[in-house]
């Protein structure tokens, strides 16, 4: 249950990390460069074996591992935008929302067919997507609706991406796929601040480092957790206490103050996540 505890509040970390970033720092992808190269320097030194070989489970963990790395820097640019727009609450909220892509999809490609209250959580997250998108008078709160439906995408294929290599990868490469992911992250990151022509500072670096940290602890603490509870309790467990623990920091540290639409909104999103990953 530590390691649970561990996951959200790293989780919850990097949104807040992010929100502060935005507002101490200038230059967005020196900042995601030194995330994913921290992020990646970590997964080495938590590596239990570094053997790799180029064979057939090798190259597949390798090219998928790039392709996810792309969409992590994408899901990480929408949700800095997002979170500029609409703030971290809904933001963050919307990220962990994505998990109904992965559900659509497992029932898509590998006829995994969703149970019935994970089809009753599926029903209830578009019943709150239609809540919070339904505000009639346009408000700061909720700056760009279009936005957050991108973000619930991004992540949502970032994370079928993850439901890919589970079925056809080799378990043995968990850690190699996760690697290879952040390193295309951060060479993306990198080529993409050589061509905004961004100066990097001593800030840039800090507060890259400091969502990189928590990020990788988020998916490492998580892992363990699985390893020690019932993946029934642990998915509903983090999206649940992530999206519960964002709200907080955001209500009392940033001043965020959602309408009340949005709470109830944010309400059902947090029951559907519950019933969506039992």
């Amino acid at each position: 249950m530590f390691d649970l505890i561990l996951a959200v509040l790293s989780s919850t970390a990097v949104s807040a990390m992010l929100r502060i970033g935005e507002q101490k720092t200038k230059n967005m992808y020196a900042r995601f460069a030194a995330n994913y190269l921290c992020a990646a320097i970590l997964a080495i030194l938590c590596m239990t074996s570094v053997q790799f070989q180029l064979d057939g489970s090798g190259l597949f963990a390798l090219g998928l591992g790039a392709i996810q790395g792309v969409f992590y820097l994408l899901g990480l640019i929408v949700l800095q935008l997002n979170i500029r727009k609409n703030g971290v609450i809904l933001s963050s909220t919307f990220a962990k929302l994505g998990v109904i892509v992965p559900v659509v999809f497992s029932v898509a490609a590998f006829g995994e067919y969703p149970s019935l209250a994970q089809l009753f959580g599926f029903l209830l997250a578009c019943c709150a997507i239609w809540v919070i998108r339904a505000e009639k008078q346009a408000d700061e709160s909720v700056g760009s609706r279009f936005g957050l439906l991108i973000l619930l995408l991004c992540s949502g294929f970032t994370d079928s991406l993850s439901k890919v290599f589970e079925e056809l990868g080799s378990r043995a490469l968990d850690a190699h796929f996760l690697l290879f992911t952040f390193i295309a992250a951060f060479l993306l990151s990198l080529f993409m601040m050589i061509f905004k022509k961004e100066r990097p500072c001593w800030q840039d670096l800090l507060y890259g480092c400091l969502v990189g940290i928590p990020n990788y602890g988020s998916v490492f603490f998580l892992l363990r957790a699985l390893t020690k509870l019932s993946a029934v309790l642990v998915y509903p467990c983090f999206s649940a206490g992530t999206i519960a623990a964002v709200s907080l920091v955001g209500f009392l540290f940033f001043h965020e103050r959602p309408q009340k639409r949005q709470w109830a909104g944010l309400s059902l999103i947090l029951v559907a996540l519950v019933l969506l990953n039992l």
